[in-house]
């Protein structure tokens, strides 16, 4: 035979109990059942814990405490069921009387809401990342304010809580002194609204605390971004936000812009190369663009008594960083300008490139993970791996195409860059005094691509400026090493300069060019947006 389940409830024994409801009041009487002297001290049962049988039925039409509403929505009734199966209330020791006061201290068990929020937001916060990876965009599962959205919250407050109460307990215990006195031959609780509060909690309205719930659990939730990716053999990347491109000549726009939440993401702590306090070269402006997955800056400066002009880019994946090709397919004789490039790729900016298909036959040629030339012996090369990297070979580093292969392979080379040479690896300066190509002694405009640190680049270009100005110059190779070295580079290679030395912008040219007009070239590198469009906001 089953055992019935022992009830909580006790009756003092050494007393004989009554207790009735005044309702109209709002209090609960309890009346003594048997007279001493004057009158008898009550005892508590544990009218709290329901259901609450009383087999004197001294107790009949007594009630505990109730919500004042019932919940209208499906996370008020989850929130409302988690209260009811964790709710107790018992008396504890002996009550304490003395003439007319009466106490005893009850043991009451509620929600602890404390626990109950920060258990709720690691659960969700586990299972962030698969919605935002489900999602289209990060605006399907986050506002404008970075917050996750309420619709969300709901449906996953109803799923997760009777999850958690079946993994335990989120009662929390506190003892309560409830005070009686005796008047009008009836005992009364004067402290019934506290004993009621406490009792409740925030549940006297289940709908407004489940909405209490969602807000504190949305506070606590953290962002996580969405991961875009550009298939690597994409020709053309998703285009730019028009409304995201700014320009100005006050450096306070862009330093309050720098400080929102969504530019805070992607520098995420790193040292910038711009800031508010660069001398910037007479009459120039400060341009950017800036979305959840690219942070470009670009502005110029006299550097070598010419125009330097510097571009800061932040990506958040390295397929960011591409390379587009004359005619798509290598060796094509299809060339075309830095600028029509960067609009037939949609480009954030665009950088001429190595001019790797001109009179000099140069480098290890890889494009597409296949290599096209194998002509090491006069050339560094620059190669690019998925993860943004730039990784070097020095001239006459292979003896056979063979070995250049197997160092491909080894790190997963997109694709690589044949002028050079190495400015900086690693952080140390490895400027050589003479090589084959650029002529690098002599006075010419001059490109190079730099790396500060993972997904954070650094690109310039030094080009003379107007005849008859104070500032028509052009620099040696040491000049351009020189400028790379004091903006924190720690990788940089040269591109090819001259009139290949050009730096395209918002899909127009922002640097001036040797000789006043650009030339058709073999190829560039890009740097590009890889949200999609359809997930612009």
């Amino acid at each position: 035979m089953a055992r019935r389940k022992k009830k909580r409830s006790s009756l003092l024994p050494a007393l004989i109990l009554a207790l009735l409801l005044l309702a109209a009041a709002g209090f609960v009487l309890l009346r003594a059942g048997a007279a001493s002297a004057d009158h008898a001290a009550p005892a508590i049962l544990e009218v709290f814990a329901p259901p609450t049988p009383d087999p004197s039925g001294t107790l009949a039409g007594f009630a505990p405490a109730e919500p004042a509403t019932r919940p209208t929505t499906a996370e008020g009734e989850a929130l409302l069921q988690a209260w009811e199966q964790t709710r107790a209330c018992e008396s504890v020791g002996e009550l304490q009387a003395e003439g007319d006061i009466a106490r005893q201290t009850l043991s009451v068990t509620t929600l602890d809401w404390e626990r109950l929020t920060a258990d709720l937001a690691t659960a969700l916060s586990n299972e962030l990342q698969s919605w935002v990876d489900g999602a289209a965009s990060t605006g399907d599962v986050y506002d404008s304010d970075s917050k996750v959205r309420p619709e969300l919250l709901r449906q996953a407050l109803t799923e997760k809580l009777p999850e958690l109460l079946a993994q335990g307990s989120y009662g929390t215990t506190q003892d309560f002194t409830l005070t009686l006195s005796y008047a009008e031959e009836a005992w009364r609780i004067e402290n019934r609204d506290a004993l009621d509060a406490l009792w409740l909690g925030a549940l006297s309205d289940p709908d407004a605390a489940a909405e209490t719930l969602l807000s504190a659990v949305r506070d606590a939730l953290p962002y996580v971004p969405k991961h875009y990716t550009i298939d690597e053999y994409a020709l053309i990347a998703p285009a730019p936000n028009e409304a995201r491109f700014g320009e100005s000549d006050d450096p306070s726009e862009l330093a309050a812009l720098l400080q929102t939440e969504e530019a805070q993401r992607l520098i995420a702590g790193r040292q910038l190369v711009w800031n508010p306090d660069i001398e910037r070269f007479p009459g120039s402006t400060i341009r950017w663009y800036l979305d959840e997955t690219i942070l470009c800056i670009v502005w110029q400066e006299v550097e070598a008594r010419e125009v330097g002009t510097f571009s800061e880019i932040i990506v958040a994946d390295g397929s960011q960083l591409r390379r587009r090709i004359a005619g798509d397919e290598p060796f094509s004789l299809q060339f075309a300008t830095t600028t029509d490039f960067a609009r037939d790729s949609n480009a954030v900016l665009c950088l001429g490139g190595d001019f790797y298909h001109h009179g000099r036959a140069c480098g290890v040629v890889v494009y597409q993970r296949g290599v096209y030339r194998f002509e090491p012996v006069t050339c560094d090369c620059c190669y690019i791996t998925p993860d943004g990297d730039m990784l070097f070979s020095y001239r006459g580093q292979f003896s056979t195409q063979e070995e250049a292969e197997q160092f491909i392979a080894d790190n997963d080379i997109l694709y690589s860059l044949c002028f050079g040479p190495v400015l900086i690896d690693n952080g140390v300066d490895v400027t050589p005094d003479s090589y084959a190509w650029g002529e690098i002694n002599d006075s010419y405009a001059r490109s190079a691509l730099g790396l500060i640190d993972p997904l954070h680049y650094l690109a310039m270009n030094l080009n003379c400026g107007r005849p008859g100005t104070e500032y028509y110059y052009l620099a040696t190779l040491r000049q351009e090493a020189d400028a790379m070295i004091a903006r924190g580079c720690y990788k940089a290679y040269a591109l090819d300069g001259g009139q290949t030395a050009t730096t395209v912008f918002h899909g127009e040219r922002v640097n001036p060019v040797q000789f006043g007009w650009e030339k058709p070239i073999s190829d560039v590198i890009y740097f590009a947006t890889a949200l999609p469009e359809a997930a612009e906001g």
